[in-house]
């Protein structure tokens, strides 16, 4: 453990040379890698901010000497060296949030932790990490580095328990605004090792919207009213509400969201959102990972009308409440008759994770004139092609609840809004089968409640 914090650490040595201590701890992938040893369990920032190059270097000293490791991180991505099927002998993988993921369950050493996305510092630091390897974007002219667009997959309160903190310094990796107590940025002098690299991080372009998400999306955006602070979801339905809000005439919409996506980029360039009515961080869009493609990039680079925070901040209930009027929205895989949500198994398979959606749901409702939505379309067609209804009579064997049905209010189909809060058994599955597919609706009377 180390004698200080490296937040404290950081701010003493930032007035000093940098610079100089920049150019003694940088060495190549190889000799960062070389500060890993068999046994060690290493954490990653994850996803957008994979440490290419020294996965793939310390990939390579594993198999040569047939090494074992743990690996943690939030979200890995396609490709990851570490994590292809010939290497699985080297390494057991851990993650709270399936991606790419999900197609690895085969092979023996991929496992998912059950946590709520807040804790994912908290789950980092129990492991008992003795390495953290990180990306982050070049030093700013204090030596501060921007942990970019996924950095808060690794919390400052895991990287405090590390002996060894390796930082893959990626020139091509977009600086963000933190909120000016360093929560998102990460100094020359915290590191024990830095490794020069330069690849584009991977973009993930806003996905289309159907028909049908934008009929959802319009019910959404009837619910949202003038001065809310709104919680987007990732995808084609976020990207629908986002454009229905952009052309309803809704008026000084402020967000704090977990993931900050293109859908911002038209809102905030229209003035939709202004962030000018929250209590918190007034004036500023807040979140934790950008999500998103260059553009998104090129409009939040360093500016000060977006805050990046921390996670266990962002998602912490208490904090989203005290903003009024918070609006979530989330999508759910599938909803039985009394209102338990799955929205991330598919029967026993992980197919995504836990997530913020409990955390929002709770944190909107405790907002003063908040709302909690919970989104899906009504029906799905399987390989098969047979249509199947996402709102059932029970869960699928093996499905986990996400959301519990104590804590479910609007629940949001292509149909129409139900709201579910403070409704009997009996109640809530009527609503619900009003939104249901019209094809099932007969069906789901003859499982209706007592």
């Amino acid at each position: 453990m180390r004698e200080l914090s490296p937040t404290r650490r950081g701010r003493l040595a930032g007035q000093g040379d940098w610079r100089s201590q920049y150019r003694a701890l940088r060495m190549s992938a190889g000799e960062a890698a070389g500060l890993i040893a068999d046994g060690d369990t290493v954490i990653w920032s994850g996803a957008a901010n994979w440490p290419r190059s020294v996965d793939a270097a310390l990939t390579a000293r594993l198999m040569e000497r047939g090494w074992h490791i743990e690996a943690d991180s939030l979200n890995a991505l396609p490709g990851t060296c570490l994590l292809a099927p010939e290497n699985r002998a080297c390494v057991d993988y851990l993650s709270n949030f399936f991606s790419a993921e999900r197609t690895m369950g085969e092979q023996g050493n991929v496992r998912y932790v059950p946590t709520h996305l807040s804790a994912t510092g908290d789950w980092l630091a129990a492991r008992r990490p003795r390495v953290a390897v990180l990306t982050c974007a070049p030093p700013d002219e204090d030596g501060w580095m921007s942990r970019s667009l996924w950095g808060a997959s690794l919390h400052r309160k895991a990287l405090e328990q590390c002996e060894t903190v390796i930082v893959e310094v990626n020139d091509q990796l977009p600086a963000f605004a933190s909120d000016g107590e360093g929560h998102l940025l990460f100094h020359v002098s915290e590191a024990d090792a830095i490794v020069e690299a330069s690849w584009a991080p991977a973009p993930t372009p806003p996905a289309a919207a159907s028909e049908t998400d934008r009929i959802i999306a319009g019910h959404i955006a009837e619910l949202v009213e003038d001065g809310s602070c709104v919680q987007f979801g990732l995808g084609g339905l976020a990207n629908a509400v986002g454009e229905c809000l952009a052309y309803a005439g809704k008026r000084d919409l402020g967000v704090q969201t977990e993931v900050m996506s293109n859908c911002l980029v038209e809102l905030m360039e229209k003035g939709v959102v202004n962030n000018s009515r929250k209590q918190t961080y007034p004036g500023r869009t807040v979140g934790a990972y950008f999500i998103g493609d260059q553009r998104l990039w090129d409009f939040a680079r360093e500016d000060m009308a977006f805050c990046q925070k921390e996670i266990d901040w962002v998602n912490d209930p208490r904090s989203i409440a005290r903003n009024d009027r918070v609006v979530s929205i989330n999508n759910a895989m599938e909803i039985d008759l009394t209102g338990q949500v799955n929205a991330e198994t598919v029967g026993t398979r992980q197919w995504s994770g836990t997530g913020g959606q409990l955390e929002w749901v709770l944190g909107a409702q405790w907002s003063r004139g908040g709302k909690s939505i919970l989104a899906l379309r009504s029906a799905y067609r399987d390989r098969q092609g047979v249509l199947r209804s996402k709102i059932v009579p029970s869960l699928a064997p093996g499905s986990v609840v996400t959301t519990p049905r104590t804590c479910v209010q609007y629940v949001v189909t292509e149909h129409g809004v139900a709201d579910l809060r403070y409704k009997s058994v009996l109640e809530r599955a009527q609503a619900l089968i009003a939104i249901a597919h019209p094809d099932f609706r007969a069906e789901l009377r003859r499982h209706m409640p007592l």
